[in-house]
């Protein structure tokens, strides 16, 4: 393929993706940019949605949407908007199933102004496991791409050759990199927002932080390191388990954990309701309670 063919493919596929890329006005003095997820709602950062009422446009044309729910966990807000994205020329996004690999040349598509703007890129960093963002949620898979971010990318498309979702553009998940929230986080706290407003988590109502343990506990234990718990929530699961101001956790069901980020992971929504051991150090013995995990306060 010549260098104007790929040319003429690239802005063939940014003038057919950016029907799926819009302009979010949520309150913030720059707009952001948002993905059409169907055909009633958009995706962008949570960060970019400072009031309950919104509004998201292409063009000079307009539509009122409202909050349907918000992670600031992840990044994510999802927009429900009346009567439905097709009177503004937008899409749905493609979201058929493949991954990106190192390497991949990849397209960056935001709406910060009327028209959608573009950059290319490759994608330069691609993990295997998921990690903590800055924010406290989980993402499933480290996703990075080398293509320009420009004032109000954030909340707009990262897309392939063939115009599939990668991901979607923010600059809150690591503190100082663009990266992309990865499509199967999209679609796990999609589901969760449509549903409850809200991503679930399990809760332990702890205020921990991290310790190196004396001597004789990691002769005891073989961990040089736990959690000390700071505070407590009287209404909270640990609370009702018996843990108290004071003690030190050592393992959460059959993970050490170590840092405030091990808990982080461990506390999936899919654990709420479940009982799990909580091993403790408690006046210089090993102590082991059933807790019963809840689900994270709104």
């Amino acid at each position: 393929m010549s260098m104007k063919e790929l040319s003429e493919e690239l802005a063939q596929l940014v003038a057919r993706v950016g029907a799926s890329v819009v302009r979010v006005e949520g309150g913030r003095p720059r707009p952001a940019s948002g993905i059409a997820w169907d055909e009633r709602h958009v995706i962008t950062v949570a960060r970019a949605v400072r009031a309950e009422r919104v509004q998201v446009a292409i063009g000079e044309a307009t539509l009122a949407a409202k909050v349907k729910g918000r992670d600031m966990g992840t990044d994510l807000a999802l927009l429900e908007v009346e009567p439905g994205l097709a009177s503004l020329g937008a899409a749905p996004i493609a979201r058929e199933v493949g991954g990106p690999a190192v390497g991949q040349l990849a397209v960056r598509l935001a709406r910060p102004g009327r028209t959608v703007q573009a950059s290319l890129g490759v994608v330069s960093a691609l993990g295997d496991a998921s990690y903590t963002a800055a924010g406290g949620g989980e993402i499933d898979r480290y996703l990075e791409c080398d293509a320009a971010h420009r004032p109000g990318f954030s909340g707009g498309a990262l897309v392939s050759v063939d115009g599939v979702l990668l991901g979607l553009t923010s600059t809150a998940i690591v503190p100082g990199h663009s990266v992309q929230v990865p499509r199967a986080t999209l679609e796990r706290v999609v589901a969760q927002l449509a549903q409850h407003g809200r991503v679930r988590e399990s809760y332990l109502g702890l205020v921990l932080r991290p310790t190196r343990l004396p001597r004789s506990v990691i002769d005891a234990t073989g961990e040089t390191v736990g959690l000390l718990v700071l505070d407590v929530d009287a209404q909270g699961p640990a609370a009702a388990s018996g843990v108290r101001y004071g003690d030190t956790v050592l393992h959460l069901g059959d993970d050490s954990v170590r840092t405030v980020e091990d808990v982080w992971r461990y506390l999936r929504a899919d654990r709420v309701g479940s009982a799990v051991p909580l091993t403790l150090w408690r006046e210089g013995r090993v102590e082991t309670v059933s807790l019963t995990l809840g689900a994270r306060p709104s």
